[in-house]
């Protein structure tokens, strides 16, 4: 009996649950359909029928979309295709390593005879010393104060008073030679690191070359290509 009781208890329970959630239903279905209606408003027309029309949620109820801004536009500012663009013409590259014509450019430093001419590493005895040595110049006679040309367009690279060779103006030519000016007076017209030109007065000669001090008056020129003497009458024109 009591078995029953319970069954018909949870039946009753069951449909009432079920008639609860009919009526919520319902309840929406109603609130919905009024809400839409609120929102139809008739229309008077020629005829005696109303013809409703629909009124659009408020603007505030919708989102709004804003346009996208700051996007970047065509311009001509843009690279244009590597196809339109024109060919630039390579220009000849010089070599690395050019080829010094030690023959051109190189003038007489003074005019006059050779007395003592280069010894291409051959002894020969020294006037003033006295001893066998080789002579790395050669000595071009000139009179005391005679003026002293640059052979060749370079830069000074050294001055010095130097205890055997005298004053000394060593100059590197832009054609490759290094050329040193020795036994000059020390008066000069030059300096450290200055750009010469050729023929432009670099000093007077001197005497003060005391290796060749016993020899007639002259100028002692030695010129070098690279680390090598060579014979500087070789290289003038």
């Amino acid at each position: 009996m009591k078995n029953r009781k319970q069954n018909k208890n949870s039946w009753k329970i069951t449909a009432a649950a079920s008639a609860i959630g009919v009526a919520a239903v319902a309840v929406t279905a109603v609130a919905a359909y009024q809400s839409m209606t609120r929102r139809m408003i008739p229309t008077a027309t020629n005829t005696s029928t109303n013809v409703w029309s629909y009124t659009p949620p408020a603007e505030s109820d919708v989102p709004v979309q804003k346009p996208i801004t700051n996007v970047p536009k065509d311009d001509d500012s843009k690279p244009q295709s590597s196809s339109n663009k024109t060919p630039v013409e390579s220009q000849p590259t010089e070599p690395v390593n050019k080829p010094v014509n030690t023959a051109i450019g190189n003038i007489m430093p003074v005019e006059g005879e050779v007395s003592n001419p280069f010894s291409n590493g051959e002894l020969v005895k020294s006037q003033t010393l006295g001893v066998w040595k080789s002579h790395d110049g050669c000595d071009i006679l000139c009179d005391l104060g005679t003026e002293v040309k640059s052979m060749s367009e370079g830069v000074v690279k050294q001055i010095e008073n130097h205890a055997v060779w005298g004053v000394t103006v060593t100059i590197e030519q832009s054609n490759g030679l290094t050329v040193q000016y020795c036994g000059l007076a020390k008066e000069l017209n030059v300096k450290n690191g200055a750009q010469v030109k050729q023929g432009e007065i670099i000093g007077k000669t001197g005497d003060t070359n005391q290796a060749e001090i016993l020899q007639e008056p002259h100028l002692h020129i030695g010129v070098k290509q690279g680390d090598k003497w060579i014979d500087p009458m070789s290289v003038i024109s």
